[in-house]
């Protein structure tokens, strides 16, 4: 596993727009954007039963920021979000990461959940699915997770992540 330096020195994160910062091992993300996933109509997603098929989302609604004892935020209910951070990713070929929430979320009842990000992978602003058990109140700009990186063996340039959710494609949809 990589320490925060490496992650910088190696130049897995695109930091353009950071308001993280390093972290032990790994590297503190911050929260751009808040959207509820499944309502208010509850559209199923789909997801392609062979590999070229494409994954259709269901319906994702922007959280509106909102003011509370000064600051700004979102005051969050029970319920499932996709997240969007500040930092992005360009992720080499003999790399994985994987993103945990930082131990004030999980103490508060709220847990991220994130799938692999391959070799390959790359955007400007990562992502993932939070859910919260817990009505909770989150600054803009607050780290909430934090990401970490394994070597792995090389990947072949012909077996490189390039999916549909490349270059920040389930940002824009």
């Amino acid at each position: 596993m990589l320490n925060a330096h490496e992650i910088i020195e190696k130049g897995l994160l695109k930091l353009d727009h950071t308001k993280g910062k390093a972290a032990q091992i790994g590297y503190d993300l911050s929260l751009k954007e808040v959207n509820k996933i499944g309502i208010p109509t509850n559209t199923a997603g789909t997801i392609g039963k062979v590999l070229k098929d494409k994954t259709e989302l269901t319906t994702y609604t922007p959280q509106p920021l909102l003011s509370l004892d000064g600051s700004r935020g979102w005051l969050l209910y029970p319920g499932v979000y996709d997240i969007t951070f500040h930092e992005g990713c360009k992720i080499p070929d003999n790399y994985v990461g994987l993103i945990r929430q930082r131990s004030s979320m999980l103490r508060n009842g709220t847990v991220l959940h994130s799938s692999v990000f391959d070799p390959g992978f790359v955007t400007d602003f990562m992502g993932t699915v939070m859910v919260v058990n817990e009505t909770i109140f989150i600054e803009a700009g607050a780290r909430v997770a934090q990401i970490y990186f394994h070597e792995c063996t090389p990947v072949h340039s012909d077996n490189l992540y390039n999916g549909q959710w490349q270059n920040d494609k389930q940002r824009s949809l």
